[in-house]
């Protein structure tokens, strides 16, 4: 009796025994809408399977009912007759167990849904109707012998041409001829599958005879009574997206011929760590070949660099989707590597660069420039540099000190050196101009003077001004400067000078003032008489003897005066 009852009904049933690989029963509905025999089933127990439309078979196969569960499974898709129709089918199915026999039974219930489709599609056909004015797809209607019957604004604005020129005229108008048998096969395609969306990628050609890639959706569109009344399209102009593809080819392969050529090793490697891409650069690190190395899992071609800060970089990079770049010593080779890790969706791209002799090198540099460093800040003449916008290098301990002990101000790199020329507006003024004048290319030497802020005394520089080429160019990019502190110096060489002053002016009253009574007394001495000292003519000469011997006293005063006390004098003055 329920045979009876299921051959009776309109909706497709079947049964089938899982464990024993054979169809229970197939109703007669099944076979008809399927256009296959009862003996094609029995002969082959996935012919169901195979008559899943090729587009949707994968999807309804990996949607299996669960065993034994009596849940039910609801799937609709496309399924192709024996005589190669197309038809939309609704299927319910679900796995049970026999109570009988104990084993797994997969029932199924099938309906055509192919006119509930074909309303879906109508539904299309109104949505395609809201895009007449689109102004960034192709919209056309081409009757069922080729002629275009519609066309939107965009097409011919596309095209160039008007609409007297295409409507009624056969799409081959349009069409380049060595491709118009293929467009003539996506028309005879829709015409023989109403429904159905056919797929055309072509060329056109407009009025001006110039090529346009377009890419087309086309579908027939059919009556009640299943006969095709049109074919309608949508179509976008692709010539700038082929071109920028073929601009993108041209461009990768550019970038491998890159990858090829460059010193640094390059690799790619997938989610699960294999290796998808290497260049020869790689190759050489690795110590093996292309072959061996693609498809190999990183830890396995690089075990010493298992569970290593490199390792944790990496799967870092994975996990978070972050790029990164290290350094990293490897103790085997005593080599250093730069490494730059970038993320994808699909693994890590991964630069490695040999920087062994870089490191090498700024040990060199940082060993020289921390001894250069404390040669010129064990000194107190004054070093320092600024860029061309006035910003400071680099700057010595003693410049640095000398700042804060000028404006109470602790100068550091980078900032504005012109602020830090000195107290007041006249004397940054003056610096200003110095800097100009190195910057235009002078290198001079100049004595600059101001007050002590503390002590108010003149203190004096001797400043030497030097630009800064850049070596490639001979562009001037900065200035050096050193300064000495000289007001010791000048106050040495003023007492020098005033020590000759003085012993000019002693020679001069050595000459001059001493010589005339000293000539005086000899004269004196020469007539007095000698033989008779009591004679009465010796008394005037004796007294003037005594004038002139005071005149001679006078005269030595004076000279003591000059070197002794005016010296005393000249070393007891406070120094500045």
């Amino acid at each position: 009796m329920l045979n009876h009852l299921l051959t009776a009904l309109n909706d497709c049933v079947w049964a089938f025994d899982v464990t024993t690989q054979k169809y229970l029963f197939i109703n007669p509905a099944a076979l008809a809408l399927a256009e296959y025999t009862l003996k094609d089933f029995e002969q082959d127990k996935d012919t169901w399977n195979k008559i899943i439309d090729p587009r949707d078979r994968d999807k309804i196969l990996a949607a299996d009912s669960k065993t034994g569960t009596y849940e039910w499974v609801e799937l609709t898709y496309r399924m192709v007759t024996k005589s190669g129709k197309t038809k939309w089918v609704q299927q319910k199915k679900c796995s049970i167990t026999d109570e009988v026999t104990g084993h797994q039974v997969e029932l199924s219930i099938i309906n055509d849904v192919t006119d509930q489709k074909q309303v879906i599609m109508n539904r299309r056909e109104q949505f395609l109707a809201s895009l007449i004015d689109s102004q960034t797809n192709f919209l056309v209607r081409i009757d069922t012998n080729g002629h275009y019957t519609f066309a939107n604004k965009w097409f011919f604005k596309t095209l160039g041409y008007k609409k007297s020129e295409i409507i009624g005229k056969h799409f081959s108008i349009t069409t380049i001829p060595e491709e118009l048998n293929l467009c003539e096969q996506a028309f005879n395609n829709c015409l023989k599958n109403p429904g159905k969306i056919i797929n055309l990628q072509h060329r056109k050609v407009d009025k001006d005879g110039n090529f346009h890639w377009i890419k087309c959706e086309f579908i027939a569109i059919a009556n009640e009574h299943k006969q095709v009344t049109e074919i309608q399209g949508v179509g976008q102009d692709v010539t700038q997206s082929i071109e920028i593809e073929k601009e993108i080819k041209k461009a990768a392969d550019r970038l491998n011929d890159f990858i090829e050529s460059i010193t640094d090793s390059f690799f790619i490697v997938n989610n699960e760590w294999r290796f998808i891409k290497i260049n020869t650069a790689f190759e050489k690190i690795a110590g093996r070949s292309r072959e061996e190395i693609i498809g190999a899992v990183i830890w396995d071609i690089f075990p010493s660099i298992v569970a290593t800060d490199v390792e944790k970089a990496y799967r870092k990079a994975m996990a978070n989707q972050v790029s990164t770049q290290f350094t990293e010593h490897f103790e085997p080779s005593d080599k250093w590597f730069n490494i730059s890790v970038y993320p994808a969706s699909e693994g890590l791209t991964v630069f490695v660069r040999d920087i062994t002799h870089e490191k090498r090198a700024l040990e060199e540099i940082a060993w020289t420039k921390n001894n250069l460093e404390a040669l010129i800040n064990n000194t107190e003449d004054l070093t320092w540099s600024i860029d061309r916008e006035g910003k400071y290098v680099y700057m010595n301990t003693a410049y640095r000190n000398r700042i804060i002990y000028t404006i109470n101000i602790v100068p550091k790199e980078g900032d504005d050196a012109y602020a830090h020329s000195g107290h007041t507006e006249k004397i940054n003024q003056e610096w200003i101009s110095y800097y100009h004048r190195a910057l235009s290319g002078e290198r001079y030497v100049t004595r600059h003077e101001s007050p002590d802020p503390q002590t108010k005394e003149l203190t004096y520089f001797e400043v030497s001004f030097n630009p800064i080429y850049k070596t490639t160019k001979g562009e001037i990019v900065g200035v050096g400067c050193f300064a000495r502190d000289i007001t010791e110096r000048l106050k040495n060489e003023k007492a020098l000078i005033d020590q000759n002053d003085r012993l000019k002016s002693i020679a001069s009253l050595s000459s001059h003032e001493l010589r005339r009574p000293v000539a005086s007394m000899l004269g004196l001495i020469n007539i007095i008489d000698k033989n008779n000292f009591l004679n009465p003519d010796n008394e005037p000469i004796i007294e003037h003897l005594f004038t002139v011997s005071k005149e001679i006293d006078d005269v030595i005063r004076t000279i003591v005066n000059k070197t002794f006390i005016d010296g005393l004098h000249l070393t007891n003055t406070p120094r500045a």
